[in-house]
């Protein structure tokens, strides 16, 4: 062999195995300036099994196929290689055998199902003989690459002491030792996956500047002060001559002030109307440049509020609507998740480096529960962050555990700021694991302030008898002929569609100078037909039209809406004051304007939707034992979540897995599997890591059913696709971002039936972009099974 190479593309170019391992070790080591040698050493060695003379004819003559040459390993057996006697060299081998064995695909489990260890035992001298390995070979090869292991391993044993010691004064203010140790073993999985995933970033990155040929990499640094700038000037604009205004001004005061706090988590607590998002954008940017931090992730729980939060922030920002580098949407991933199928692909996934980041609970948890290199890739950048959530009380009841781990270990390890909002705090600290490190004195607004009585614009009136769909139509066709409009919320997609059909009748009794607007929102829309559809509400508000508005629980949280009449379905009490949000949003009644609360009988459909189910059951029993009690009290807030955390066993908040156990104590100690382990092998677990990361991946799900996105043909979605094929790779990106705002997410049993009968395609090959038929979008309903029958779940 003349110079090693690592890759080769059609034109003929080539890069040097040498500068290829360079690379990613140098820009694995200068994302984040904690554990830089572990990192360039992980970057050093991920594809030093390139060098074989089989990987080389493969490169260069395409005698096999692609997978074929095992060249990852290779790097993992040198780690292996390396003498360990303590707790941090070994932790350090085996995050870097993890990270270099699986990067092109899924981290492992390392104890399995079964009680065997398959990925360490393929560390073991004997399987390095193996000829497919060629591992001498890659030996002899290793001084002409001037990896350097033995110093860059001592170096790294080093950091991971240092990692040890900040975790263990971090899991040592729990109050119980137990749920210190598994707190413990949590932390060291996820650092296994933040290793991974700056390795994975640097590889890929690196792919995408050779295929670009653009030889440099430049971070997206932000520049905070002139964000700041831009910010405080819109700011100064706004009018704050009514009072509910200047309240808002006060609120958003108080988080500046609260920017210069330490790192932290902390919560902003935030009556619904009361400029949440302004103000917790102000916290960010100034306590972002205070304490040097590299991001913004927003994080938001329901697709409905993405469009009109990253509205806010461009208007607010002065940020150009052509995908600016500064901020960045990702809520869905309209390409297929593939690992082995086309490497643009891989190339393509986010990495989520811009300065501001708006995305969803689902793809926050789904990233750190993941164990892909895809959607891992991004996981680093969490890192050196401000990381708002956004309605935090509408976090899934069984992902609680795993969310106090998560943004404890972001802040205490890898030094972000968590800010949790809310208008009704759901008091995530008081669960039986007690896990969630809140900083000291975590309120950024004290509960002195009083500022929920001074922006009260409703009152709740509470039914305890159960209506039908059909009388609840009535109902609220009344409430509207009263009003002048009402919006009304319900708990199911099909509950919607009924109200829509009946009230649409109903509507047809009036004389045409009296009828009703009536609008229909649904999950089924995309997220752009939901804009289009929220822009034509608000100026039909704003003109006084007569307007009758039907949805799901998709408007209650953070939509700028304002109607002088709300119903809502029995639900949780947190779920019936964000919808009390939406009423009378900014004063225009002096008087409070009321909020109707029915339950509907015979909510069969809720069985699949257990959160809902409990908090509709929770509130009916506080409305029965308090008749004259007022719902929007504190003292009812704390007694709602009190009887919610109450009635949640601590494997619920841990999320049950289809194997019985449940993802916390699988990526955590994990010590069911260690000892199924010892009893099998008859000897002790040795290793530091026995999650079972790839169980947890293949089987966590922040929705219940498994979701498939599919582009709709809405707007300019089709447009968009024909650019897709005749771009180059960093346009390509852009128009997959773009192409989010026109998919829609579909239940596997919908993608099923869709799909058997021919009504979605395939767009796009190269990134396996799907597209739903024509005829199977309604533009009153969104998608649709069939022509004649819209959908019917949720």
């Amino acid at each position: 062999m003349n110079e090693l190479l690592a890759r080769k593309d059609d034109d003929g170019n080539v890069q040097t195995l040498f500068e290829h391992l360079h690379n990613a070790g140098e820009l694995a080591a200068g994302f984040e300036s904690r554990s830089v040698v572990t990192a360039r050493m992980a970057g050093l060695l991920h594809d030093e099994g390139k060098a074989t003379q089989t990987f080389q004819n493969y490169l260069l003559h395409g005698d096999k196929r692609r997978g074929e040459v095992v060249h990852a390993w290779q790097g993992a057996f040198t780690v292996s290689d390396q003498p360990v006697d303590s707790p941090a060299e070994l932790l350090t081998q085996e995050m870097l055998e993890l990270a270099i064995a699986n990067h092109h695909g899924c981290l492992p489990d390392c104890i399995s199902f079964e009680g065997d260890s398959p990925f360490f035992d393929k560390l073991s001298d004997g399987n390095k003989t193996e000829e497919r390995y060629h591992y001498q070979e890659v030996l002899s090869h290793v001084p002409s690459l001037d990896l350097d292991v033995q110093d860059n391993f001592a170096q790294s044993v080093a950091e991971s002491v240092e990692l040890l010691q900040t975790i263990g004064a971090s899991v040592s203010r729990l109050h119980s030792r137990k749920q210190a140790c598994n707190s413990m073993g949590f932390y060291l999985g996820l650092y296994g996956k933040y290793m991974y995933s700056r390795l994975v970033d640097a590889d890929r990155l690196d792919a995408a500047r050779f295929e670009s040929r653009h030889p440099y990499y430049t971070p997206n640094t932000p520049d905070w002060a002139e964000l700041i700038r831009r910010l405080e000037t819109h700011l100064g604009e706004l009018d704050t001559s009514k009072p509910i205004n200047r309240i808002r001004s006060r609120i958003s005061e108080d988080c500046l002030k609260a920017s210069g706090r330490t790192t932290g988590i902390y919560r902003l607590g935030v009556p619904t109307g009361g400029g949440k998002t302004l103000a917790s954008l102000r916290f960010a940017l100034h306590h972002a440049m205070k304490t040097g931090k590299k991001h913004i992730i927003y994080v938001i729980p329901y697709l409905s509020i993405t469009s009109q939060t990253v509205d806010v922030f461009r208007s607010f920002l002065d940020l150009e609507d052509d995908g600016s580098d500064v901020l960045l949407e990702h809520y869905s991933s309209v390409m297929k998740d593939d690992e082995q199928k086309e490497e643009r692909r891989r190339l393509a996934t986010e990495r989520w480096d811009n300065p501001i980041i708006v995305t969803t609970m689902v793809q926050f948890l789904e990233t750190v529960m993941s164990a892909r290199a895809s959607k891992l890739r991004k996981f680093h950048n969490m890192a050196d962050s401000v990381i708002i959530f956004d309605e935090i009380q509408a976090l899934p009841t069984n992902t609680i555990n795993l969310f106090n781990e998560i943004v404890s270990f972001l802040s205490n390890i890898l030094d972000s700021t968590i800010l949790l909002c809310s208008a009704t705090q759901p008091l995530l600290e008081h669960t039986a694991r007690e896990n969630l490190l809140l900083s000291d004195n975590p309120d950024l607004i004290g509960q002195s302030d009083d500022y929920a009585k001074r922006l009260r614009r409703t009152n709740i009136i509470a039914s305890s008898k159960n209506v039908t769909v059909d009388e609840l139509a009535s109902i609220i066709f009344d409430k509207a002929q009263e009003n002048g409009n009402c919006l009304a919320i319900v708990n199911l997609r099909s509950e919607a569609r009924k109200l829509y059909e009946k009230i649409g009748s109903l509507n047809e009794t009036l004389d045409d100078d009296r009828r009703f607007v009536v609008v229909h929102l649904s999950t089924s829309m995309c997220g752009r037909h939901r804009k289009d559809r929220l822009q034509e509400l608000r100026k039909m508000l704003a003109k006084n039209r007569p307007i009758i508005c039907l949805s799901t629980q998709l408007i209650e949280a953070g939509v700028d809406v304002s109607f002088a009449c709300v119903v809502r379905a029995m639900a949780g009490l947190d779920s019936i004051l964000q919808a009390a949000g939406r009423c009378n949003r900014n004063g225009e009644s002096k008087e409070p304007k009321n909020v109707y609360v029915y339950p509907i009988a015979d909510e069969r459909g809720l069985d699949r939707l257990r959160d809902i189910k409990l908090g509709k059951a929770i509130t009916q029993q506080l409305v029965h034992m308090n008749p004259d009690a007022d719902l929007m009290s504190e003292t009812m807030i704390a007694e709602y979540y009190r009887f919610y955390l109450d009635r949640q066993k601590g494997e619920m908040m841990d999320c049950k897995m289809s194997t019985g156990e449940t993802a916390y104590d699988l990526l955590s100690a994990d010590w069911s599997r260690r000892r199924e382990y010892e009893n099998r092998k008859k000897q002790r677990y040795a290793h530091v890591f026995a999650q079972a990361f790839r169980t947890v991946s293949d089987d966590f799900h922040v929705i219940a059913r498994e979701t498939t996105d599919v582009v709709v043909r809405y707007g300019k979605a089709m447009e968009l696709i024909d650019q897709l094929g005749e771009e180059d790779l960093a346009t390509q990106i852009r128009i997959l971002r773009q192409l989010q705002d026109y998919s829609v997410s579909l239940f596997d049993s919908e993608f099923k039936t869709l799909n058997e009968n021919g009504r979605i395609a395939i767009a796009n090959e190269e990134f396996g972009v799907r597209i739903l038929n024509e005829e199977n979008y309604n533009p009153e309903y969104g998608v649709v099974l069939n022509a004649d029958m819209p959908l019917l779940s949720m």
